[in-house]
């Protein structure tokens, strides 16, 4: 039955062709997980084609010759296999890493090659004969169960990283890594049987599993560009941009984050969870993400505040497979928002409320007494005599005295009320939910801290007084600001006619 072992042998010879060519055509991309596969791929050529030599020999003396033209490639096959395995999943290997698993397929390659010397490899080797053809049988010395054990190992890494890649992988990945998961159990099949002397026709099936799944990936790589895609996509765009990239199956659970996720969302700390669980802590995250609506949600720790995005996941012929929600950093953004809004509502030399944002919450204030008919009470505060001030100590002076007298009125009110600078040496203050009663005991209060504030200056003690014009009402009704405004400033008149450094009030009429 010669024609079967020609058979054999013209099936690794093309085996042997079709890994070198695939190992020359792959080195040419410029990408450290291609070039293990590359080397990985001229390996099993080295395999093949030895082997194939082997068994078209007749004498031992010319199948132990090809017997170690194989060796040039194949104990670093395992080596190689996990090496593009970890490089392909974005795994970081380490120097260590590397010596560590080149070690043994090292020692290996010289134990084969002195193996009549220290027989660690082989023990002995013979000549015998299957059914159809002459055949080289080995005695497995102590170092071939230690290589048999190491690409054991090898095996059960690689295994791991493609099933971990095909559980978090949809859409087209996850059919290239199905692809690559079939890929990275077929060597099995030899493993097995060499361990368990099982081999039919005392045949090393090795080169032909290996082959078959070498072609499994290239198919992978024609399909799927998988060696030239994955690689770009997931180094350069998701693991590196400055988004949180969280990916979703069609069950909202979790299957892949990218680091700014995790940084983002210190919650996520595994794969296939519910992100409604996930995330039961930041509300507007789940409701962005159920009504794929964009929105914000802050986090406390990290501080910050980001823009939501979820979008929709679909195949060619519009299946839906999963979400994509990205989380955009805005806290700059709201930062700055927030000092603008404080820009336009506020005093730049009290920091109290300028007068356009004093009448903005005020009104808001009045709709709100007007509704339930609380009361409502306001006055109007006025520096007696700051001219002189400016006059005689400078305008600095003066600034320092409006700084001063507004630190006095924050202190002396609720934060519910609301301090604004009306103008000038002008201060006004509205008390809700605050009876004109309430109100003249608070502005008393005010009135007495105001004369007894020690005001220095350049080292010049400065005094001042104030004179408050007192309005408000029991219940309101339809009354407005104006009017508030008005009466308040007719006490205010009234408080200055009567010789200020006082208060005085008047009603507000129906």
């Amino acid at each position: 039955m010669e024609y079967f072992r020609i058979i054999l042998c013209g099936v690794l010879m093309a085996s042997a062709v079709f890994t070198g060519l695939v190992s020359i055509y792959i080195y040419q991309k410029h990408n450290p997980a291609i070039r293990y596969f590359s080397l990985f791929s001229l390996s099993i050529s080295f395999y093949s084609f030895g082997y194939a030599m082997e068994l078209y020999s007749n004498t031992l003396e010319h199948m132990i010759f090809w017997n170690l033209v194989q060796y040039i490639g194949l104990p670093f096959l395992p080596a190689l296999w996990v090496m593009f395995s970890l490089r392909y999943n974005n795994k970081h290997i380490r120097l260590i890493t590397k010596l560590s698993l080149f070690l043994i397929p090292i020692l290996t390659f010289i134990f084969r090659y002195t193996s009549n010397i220290n027989q660690l490899f082989y023990k002995s080797v013979r000549l015998t004969a299957n059914e159809y053809f002459p055949v080289m049988v080995i005695e497995k010395g102590p170092w071939y169960w230690v290589n048999v054990f190491f690409i054991t190992f090898c095996f059960i890494v690689a295994n791991f990283l493609y099933v971990e890649l095909y559980r978090n992988s949809i859409g087209a990945i996850r059919r290239q890594s199905l692809l690559m998961l079939i890929a990275s159990f077929l060597p099995w099949t030899t493993v097995i049987l060499d361990l368990l002397n099982l081999s039919p026709l005392n045949i090393d099936y090795g080169p032909f599993a290996v082959t078959s799944s070498l072609m499994l990936f290239f198919i992978a790589f024609l399909r799927y560009q998988f060696l030239n895609i994955k690689p770009l996509a997931r180094d350069k765009v998701f693991e590196s941009t400055g988004d949180g990239i969280i990916v979703l199956d069609t069950d909202y659970n979790v299957i892949d984050f990218n680091p700014s996720a995790a940084q983002i969302c210190t919650v996520l700390s595994g794969t296939c969870r519910d992100a409604r669980k996930v995330f039961a802590g930041h509300e507007e995250l789940v409701n962005s993400i159920m009504k794929e609506e964009e929105s914000q949600f802050s986090t406390k720790e990290p501080k910050g505040t980001y823009k939501v995005n979820t979008v929709k996941i679909s195949e060619s012929d519009g299946r839906e497979v999963g979400y994509i929600v990205t989380l955009t950093d805005i806290t700059k953004y709201m930062d700055m928002m927030d000092e603008l809004n404080l820009l336009a509502s506020r005093d730049p030399l009290t920091g109290v409320f300028n007068r356009r944002y004093f009448v903005e919450l005020c009104s808001n204030e009045l709709e709100k007494s007007k509704r339930y008919h609380h009361p409502l009470s306001m006055v109007i505060l006025d520096l007696d005599f700051f001219k002189q001030v400016n006059d005689n100590y400078g305008h600095l002076a003066g600034d320092a005295v409006l700084q001063t007298v507004a630190d006095i009125c924050r202190t002396s009110i609720r934060s519910s009320d609301i301090l604004g600078r009306y103008g000038g040496e002008e201060f006004v203050i509205c008390f809700p939910e605050t009876t004109p009663e309430d109100c003249r005991r608070i502005s008393g209060r005010i009135l007495s801290n105001v004369s007894a504030a020690e005001i220095v200056h350049e080292d010049q003690e400065i005094k001042v007084t104030a004179s408050l014009g007192i309005t408000g009402v029991e219940a309101v009704n339809g009354e407005s600001l104006d009017y508030f405004l008005k009466y308040a400033d007719k006490a205010l008149y009234e408080a200055k006619s009567d010789g200020r450094n006082c208060a005085r009030s008047i009603a507000v009429e129906s």
